[in-house]
């Protein structure tokens, strides 16, 4: 079994995901440096290994972010949609 380094490792943990209508993946994630879940929006397919690479940081873009009002299962929407 393989363990990754700590270099390697994320400071996002993966929580839960939902298909959602129209075709985007809503990945549900938490972080030690934030309070509460998080969500990003992406397209399942493409970049998306790139794009799971990408994401702590991506977390941290302000205005990419919205408040979750439409969700009730997190604080935060991150649109990386377009990414």
């Amino acid at each position: 079994m393989a363990y990754p380094s700590a270099e390697e490792r994320h400071a996002a943990r993966l929580r839960g995901f939902l298909f959602m209508e129209g075709g985007p993946l809503r990945l549900y994630l938490d972080s030690e440096d934030v309070s509460g879940v998080i969500t990003a929006d992406v397209h399942p397919g493409g970049a998306l290994t790139a794009l799971l690479a990408a994401l702590p940081s991506l977390l941290g873009e302000e205005w990419r972010t919205s408040a979750g009002a439409d969700d009730p299962h997190c604080t935060y929407v991150v649109d990386l949609t377009d990414w």
